[in-house]
């Protein structure tokens, strides 16, 4: 059997959502005899201060932790120093390891398909990469980079030729195709699309009556709305904070935001600047816990920016639909989340950074109970018809070219 070397530089113990979601696959993927390898970086967020050694075998995965030991990269210095000495290393195994391997890479940090390209010109081997965001376009939409500029023309550059050397490229949304196709001309037979899968498997969605999480936060006769995961660039925070502070008076509505992220902060500040004392914060949960974490919910939040379709598609969404809870999705109408939300009749889409028309949907679902248990009832059945881990296993074994 071929050996898989995945180049993703979050990976176990780090506890981020890209992170939780190659451990779930290739924990599997390693139970059917696969040789798979791993190369990382440190865990830039973890649950707890242990150390962890550059080498390890964890479930049957062979892990090797590259570049830096700088587990929080608070500043921009601090993550560039992170991905360049990461990327160093990690092209450094890549050229040591057996040419016959199967490269894979995902989009974390953005130049790993650079690192494949430059390494595979050397080596004369394929690789194969996944899409999970679009680099420079999310940061040119957002209006952080100038697409005139030489460092996004450089970008565009090295894309393009990373990209068509790549043996077939992944993406996570079926929005991203045009974009990819426009941007790089890169032919249909190319692109193959690989929708998320959930992180845990979840055989029946845990009634909120039994969360043992809702239990503990006193939260058991509230109608809970949830965020759970990154707070990170792509998700409009402060809109979700000021719809939670419109919905105040309302006691019976609660909102629970798990999780971590560069926007965390700063939407925390505003929820104490506007008094938004029916928020409730937690830290990033262990992976054993998230299925009961999610739970804890009636209806669950996603955020996408404006712009941002076929730019990133939120992982949370496949959480949500396995915990089989309502969705409200504040994200463009032209995004793979909204077209999953209106094709499985599971949730409500609303624009991107409309504090009113949140709180409407939020008010609408609370007064409407039987229709929130119907859509999380949509939820769960999209979840098992298409998004779990072992739909996820036969994407990838054939996205290889793998005979198992």
């Amino acid at each position: 059997m071929k050996r898989i070397i995945l180049v993703c530089q979050v990976f176990h113990p780090d506890v981020t959502s890209t992170s939780q979601l190659f451990v779930s696959l290739l924990r599997k993927m390693a139970k059917t005899g696969l040789d798979i390898h791993v190369l990382c970086g440190f865990p830039a967020e973890s649950l707890n201060n242990t150390p962890v050694p550059r080498q390890e075998t964890f479930d049957g995965i062979t892990i090797q932790r590259c570049g830096l030991n700088i587990p929080l990269k608070q500043s921009l210095y601090h993550r560039a120093l992170s991905y360049f000495s990461f990327l160093l290393h990690a092209g450094w195994a890549i050229l040591k390891s057996p040419r016959d391997s199967t490269f894979f890479g995902v989009t974390n940090p953005p130049f790993v398909a650079v690192l494949l390209y430059v390494t595979s010109k050397i080596r004369k081997f394929s690789y194969y990469f996944m899409l999970l965001d679009l680099y420079p376009e999310g940061l040119i939409f957002l209006g952080n980079l100038e697409e005139r500029s030489f460092i996004a023309r450089m970008w565009y550059a090295l894309n393009r030729l990373s990209y068509a050397k790549a043996a077939k490229l992944a993406v996570l949304g079926r929005d991203m195709i045009p974009l990819l196709q426009e941007k790089y001309c890169l032919p249909p037979e190319q692109l193959v699309y690989i929708p998320h899968w959930g992180a845990t498997e979840i055989p029946v969605p845990i009634p909120f009556e039994n969360s043992k999480l809702a239990t503990s936060l006193s939260l058991q006769n509230k109608f809970v709305v949830q965020y759970s995961g990154n707070m990170g660039l792509w998700h409009d925070m402060d809109t979700l904070v000021r719809a939670a502070t419109e919905l105040k008076h309302l006691s019976e509505i609660a909102f629970l935001f798990i999780g971590n992220g560069m926007r965390r902060t700063s939407a925390e500040t505003l929820a104490q600047q506007l008094n938004a004392d029916n928020i409730t914060w937690k830290d990033f949960v262990a992976q054993a816990e998230l299925a009961d974490s999610l739970s804890c919910s009636h209806v669950s939040l996603i955020s996408l920016q404006e712009n941002l379709a076929g730019v990133a598609v939120p992982c949370k969404l496949y959480g949500i639909l396995a915990s089989g809870r309502a969705t409200i999705a504040q994200v463009p109408v032209d995004s793979e989340i909204a077209y999953v939300i209106e094709e499985e009749q599971c949730g409500l889409v609303v624009p991107p950074g409309d504090v009113n028309k949140l709180v409407e949907a939020i008010q609408y679902l609370a007064s409407n109970p039987d229709l929130v248990e119907q859509m999380g009832k949509n939820a769960f059945a999209a979840y098992q018809a298409k998004y779990t881990l072992h739909q996820a296993e036969n994407a990838f074994i054939q996205f290889w070219e793998l005979s198992v």
